[in-house]
């Protein structure tokens, strides 16, 4: 505890009656914060429309700005309840990372080779301040230091000699390790939050935000077409990109809702319509995500879902979700006799089509598209492990960041070949970029948060209500963790940032909360603020 600062619940307070002694209640922002938002959503998407009217293409140029103004603040207001300006900008850019993923991702600020994403250059600006006011407690944790050492070690080694070979592409990959930070900032969120005795208010208003601009957002893929027709892009650093209109964190997003339905209660209204609207939109969003999207990667998910809320001891959720993909099948089955044409990403939405493109994991049986793309990910997993074997060098550190991980073509929509640059395995990726000693330490990260998780969600004698729910936030933790990780075999999704925020986020906040409910850090919760916090 900081010199001069007494606990707030007396001499001696233990860190478990200081989270049960927190409040889960809404907290709005004021009013300064309202007035700048409606400034910033009417006043000047009204002066735009004149300036839209005078001159289109200024305006279209000015309003792809204020569009993003407007959602970079409304997140900045709405991120944290009584948070420092630091933690609310690290809270906003993660927000934007998982809502709107690589329309979020793909800005980038800065000029020539002196560019920065919006949400890594948010997230470190944040830690700059954080890292000095949380040290004291995140140094006594080894997670910290296997971060900061797989953040660390590999651009040391690699990235001035790879910058001026691969100049842009090779920023580009090691955004990869810059991801981490986020793993960083949120254990160091939660030991701030802890220490100020405002966390589960943080925490709770996070996700509630993810859960409500993430699930509202999902709703909107059948007219993803469209809204990146007339969504504003920004120029990233190979390619401009729309701001709104994909949907690579939906599916995810709407099953980490659905699972914190039975896990983390508590963050949804205790208003029964409320409740009982939300469910069904929740409910509604994961039917659109899952069927529409047609991939393995989410039918597995299905399946692994109900068996860990089970595993978890959450008995009810596992009958729900069970019975809720019965009826899904039903209904696909129903679709299918009655030959309702319901266009998905690949073919027509149908029971035998879920069942072919199940079955096509083997790459021998089901719709021979997805066989395909199996064999093709196999020789790509083979082509990188190749360039990783070719010398010693290689194996220790890895082939470095700028080169493209795989020998292959993928045809582009000008006519010309793209280079496939990632095996589609992260696992793959992280040992072929970074070879033995990059590959430990993230796998040290990754694993060990899911453990703390997975520890945690079946601490013995702690309350499913006590310290902040943890019990049921560690249990939903896992859960997300683990299909993020699943999925990342057969995808490369630590190599994309949105995907990679949320999994670090959740393991960063999951393993600081871990370390403190198990007292292996001691924060006692000060009455005020210490100097500079």
């Amino acid at each position: 505890m900081c010199r001069g600062l007494a606990p707030a619940g007396g001499r001696g307070m233990s860190t478990l009656a200081m989270w049960r002694a927190r409040a889960m209640s809404w907290a709005w922002p004021s009013w300064t914060e309202l007035g700048l938002f409606l400034l910033l959503g009417v006043l000047v998407p009204l002066i735009g429309y004149y300036v839209l009217v005078g001159s289109p293409f200024l305006g279209l140029y000015g309003l792809r700005y204020v569009v993003v103004a407007v959602i970079l603040w409304a997140a900045f207001s709405f991120a944290a309840p009584k948070a420092p300006w630091y933690v609310r900008l690290v809270l906003s850019v993660t927000l934007g990372q998982l809502v709107l993923n690589y329309g979020f991702t793909n800005i980038v600020v800065g000029a020539g080779s002196a560019k920065i994403t919006l949400a890594e250059g948010g997230c470190l600006i944040g830690l700059l301040v954080l890292l000095p006011l949380t040290y004291r407690w995140l140094a006594r944790t080894p997670a910290f230091w296997l971060a900061m050492a797989a953040m660390v070690i590999p651009p040391t080694y690699h990235l001035y000699r790879d910058f001026f070979t691969y100049k842009m592409a090779a920023l580009r990959d090691v955004l990869t390790v810059v991801d981490i930070a986020f793993f960083v900032a949120g254990m160091a969120i939660v030991a701030l939050g802890v220490h100020r005795g405002t966390w589960l208010a943080w925490r709770d208003r996070f996700m509630r935000i993810w859960f409500i601009a993430g699930g509202l957002y999902g709703l909107t893929w059948p007219f993803s077409t469209w809204i990146q027709a007339v969504s504003p892009s920004f120029s990233s650093y190979q390619q401009a990109v729309p701001v709104l209109g994909t949907q690579l964190t939906s599916p995810y997003t709407a099953i980490a809702v659905l699972v914190a339905w039975f896990a983390i209660p508590h963050v949804f209204p205790k208003r029964s319509w409320l409740r009982t609207l939300w469910i069904l939109l929740v409910l509604v969003e994961t039917i659109i995500v899952v069927v529409m999207a047609q991939s393995r990667n989410l039918y597995l998910i299905i399946l692994f879902v109900p068996v860990a809320l089970g595993f978890f001891g959450y008995k009810r959720a596992f009958a729900a979700v069970a019975g809720g993909l019965i009826a899904m099948v039903l209904s696909l089955a129903l679709v299918e006799t009655l030959n309702i044409k319901i266009p998905g990403r690949i073919s027509d939405v149908t029971l035998s089509a879920v069942v072919d493109r199940f079955l096509s994991i083997s790459g021998k049986h089901g719709d021979e598209y997805g066989a395909t793309g199996v064999q093709q990910r196999l020789d790509w997993w083979a082509s990188s492990l190749d360039m990783w074997r070719a010398s010693p060098d290689r194996m220790v550190f890895g082939v470095g960041y700028g080169p493209a991980l795989t020998n292959f073509m993928a045809p582009g929509v000008d006519g010309e070949g793209v280079v496939v640059r990632e095996p589609h395995n992260s696992f793959v990726s992280s040992l072929v970029r970074g070879g033995v000693v990059y590959f430990v330490l993230w796998g040290a990260v990754v694993f060990g948060s899911m453990r703390r998780a997975w520890l945690g969600a079946r601490l013995p004698g702690l309350g499913e209500d006590a310290a902040g729910h943890f019990k049921g936030f560690a249990a939903w933790s896992f859960i997300v963790m683990g299909m993020l990780a699943l999925t990342s075999l057969s995808e490369p999704h630590f190599e994309t940032p949105s995907i990679a925020a949320m999994f670090y986020i959740v393991a960063g906040m999951v393993s600081m909360e871990y370390y403190i409910v198990t007292r292996r850090v001691d924060i006692r919760p000060g009455a005020g603020r210490a100097p500079g916090v």
